[in-house]
Order: structure tokens, then sequence, then C-alpha cells
């Protein structure tokens, strides 16, 4: 359900993002297909949708001391007929038909030392009721600035302020293969405190949260519980690799 793409810890003067033209290959059946599937999604009740922009992973390059990606634009629209409904797609077609919207995922670590998820609920469109970052994806708003987006996030799900977020690293690439999505990892530190965040979650999408402390033991637990969205292991797992080193993070990528 994971694959790492890339591992590593870069601060933003070592991340580069640019604008590329689209390579998303446009096929009749296709498109017939993400028609169907976003009025099957606007039926559900409950289920609010808008098919609003989003940058696509084009490709990436990645060192030890830089990330490099080019991103396009794409929307919520095909990304839920594509990489959401029909992920065998890019089985059948071949992966360039595929929406694959840049999705923006932060470990956030509090001051009194908690790793911080939110518990999904009913109403969203995917992974209803499971346990997953406070994230979201990568917009064209965000002008190709991966660390502004995650302060985005932050901002809009727990109503976190640039001044209480002391750090912000990227630490890797990762693939919901049952979705076939990128995803950009970060690990972000805030000087607010477990009970701070709980109190501020936004209920639009949020039931409640999660609170792991930041120890070996417990991240590693953490990881192997299937009620996290393989994005919430793999931002957990590559936290744990910058914290508590490599050896820590493949003996957990074996166990799990």
């Amino acid at each position: 359900m994971l694959k790492f793409h890339a591992t590593g810890n870069w601060a933003k003067y070592q991340l580069g993002a640019r604008s590329v033209p689209s390579t998303r290959r446009i096929l009749p059946e296709v498109e017939s297909l993400i028609d169907q599937a976003w009025q099957q999604a606007a039926g559900r009740p409950g289920v609010k949708l808008f098919d609003g922009p989003m940058c696509r992973m084009e490709r990436w390059r990645a060192s030890a001391d830089r990330l490099e990606i080019d991103l396009s634009t794409t929307s919520y629209k095909p990304f839920v007929g594509t990489n959401l409904a029909h992920p065998e797609l890019a089985d059948q077609y071949g992966g360039d038909v595929m929406a694959n919207p840049v999705g923006v995922s932060p470990a956030l670590l509090t001051s009194d030392g908690f790793l911080m998820m939110g518990r999904r609920n009913a109403s969203v469109a995917y992974y209803p009721n499971r346990i997953h970052p406070f994230a979201g994806a990568l917009e064209p708003r965000d002008g190709n600035d991966l660390i502004q987006a995650v302060h985005r996030e932050l901002a809009e799900e727990l109503s976190l302020r640039e001044e209480d977020v002391l750090e912000i690293r990227c630490t890797g690439i990762a693939e919901d293969t049952a979705m076939r999505q990128p995803e950009l990892l970060f690990s972000a530190v805030t000087k607010l405190n477990r009970r701070q965040i709980e109190s501020q979650v936004h209920a639009e999408e949020h039931g409640g949260s999660v609170a792991i402390p930041a120890a070996p033991i417990a991240v590693a637990r953490a990881a192997r519980d299937p009620a996290l969205t393989p994005v919430a292991v793999a931002s957990l797992l590559l936290w744990g690799r910058i914290s508590m080193g490599e050896i820590w993070f493949k003996e957990s990528c074996v166990t799990r």
C-alpha cells in the first residue's frame, strides 16, 4: 500500500519547483469514466465536491542536497475519476492518463513531544474515519512554494499562524499505491502543545485528533495501526528516519 520514491531532509532553500506543460494523455474512454465517477461521488449524501485546481506531479529529481519537482495543473475532478475511483487505469492505459495531484502531508510535532494526526470524518471523499495527517494538496495558488503549501494547510485545518510553526522540512516523496498518488512528506515543529492543537482542529474534515508520543517504540507501533492511512504511515516513518536514524527506518518498514 506504500512506496517510497525519495527520502531526505531538505530545508526550504534546498527545495525547487517549477511549472511545466501537462503531459497527461487525454483519452475519450478515460474522460468518460471521470465524468461517471464525478457524478457518482456527487451523489453521495453529505459529500461536498468542488473541482478546484491542483498541481500535477510531472517528474522529480532528488539528491542528498536538493529536491526539485516539475508541476503542471490538474483539478479535483480528474483526480476523483482516475486516482480515487479508477487507479487501475494506470495499468490499462499507462500512468500518463492519471491526474496525479501532489499531496502535502506534514508530521506535526508539538512542543510537549507529540506527533499530531487528524481523525477524518465521514463526509470526506476518501479514507473516511481514518487517521491522516493535517494535510491537503499542492495548489497553483501556492506559487510553487512547497513550504508555503504546508503553512496553508496547517492554517486551514488547525488555524496555525506561520509564527506558530518553528520549522518545516521536506522528508521525502511516497506513493499510496492504492491510489497511485504521489505525496510530499514533511516534518513540522510547532511551539503549541498537544492540548492547544486539539482545541483548534476544524470540524469540517475531522472528527478529532490523535496524539502519538514522539518516541521510537510508540511511533513504530503507530505505523502498524490499520486505522492509519498509507500517507499517515509514510509521514511517521519518514519523521522517524530523521529523528531516530536510517536503521530504525529500515527496521520499521520491514516489520510493518
